[in-house]
């Protein structure tokens, strides 16, 4: 009888071999992680337009309803003190205008949304603004933790305006309008 032994002997991987295999699922993992990172930032962008264009709609119903601005609502603004979700004294006022008001209303960078009107046009006018801020709901003007990258800001102003974030009716980044870096002031039409 002959001894025979199978040819096929279990062999394992060299370590080159498992180097490269590491190699390629790192690099298939970055490129997977960086997609889906740009596709979160797309949909950061697309929340915030969003929120302003039903922000824009609110503030036009309470002005039709109401035929004046409703009352500044940022940084210390409350519950009880949201003009999107109570009268507080105004005559015509047939609200709630803002699902869960706007009093701790954060953009999708963590910041806070101000809406207010004054001149900040310097036409003599007051208009109705909204104010993407970098502060978080409910801290104050030193907290910064909601800052918008430029690049978000860019694409928030070609969706609403012109693109350019020092020109049209939403500016940024410290760019006039009230802003610093990471801010946003938008002046819809109503």
């Amino acid at each position: 009888m002959h001894n025979v032994q199978g040819s096929s002997r279990g062999r394992g991987f060299t370590l080159i071999e498992l180097l490269v295999v590491i190699a390629i699922i790192g690099l298939l993992s970055s490129v997977v992680l960086a997609s889906l990172n740009a596709a979160r930032e797309k949909a950061k962008i697309a929340e915030s337009v969003q929120q302003l264009h039903e922000l824009r709609n609110a503030v036009a119903m309470y002005v039709t309803d109401t035929g004046t601005y409703p009352p500044k609502c940022d940084l210390d603004c409350t519950a009880a003190t949201d003009p999107y979700l109570n009268a507080l004294g105004v005559k015509g006022w047939d609200g709630p205008y803002f699902p869960g008001g706007v009093w701790n209303l954060k953009h999708p960078w963590g910041g806070h949304f101000t809406i207010d009107y004054q001149d900040i046009t310097g036409d003599g006018k007051p208009e109705v603004y909204f104010f993407l801020d970098e502060d978080a709901p409910g801290t104050d003007d030193d907290n910064n933790t909601g800052m918008i990258p430029v690049d978000a800001m860019t694409a928030i102003d070609k969706q609403l305006d012109d693109g350019n974030l020092a020109t049209g009716n939403l500016r940024g980044n410290g760019e006039g309008y009230l802003t610093v870096p990471g801010e946003i002031t938008y002046i819809p039409s109503l």
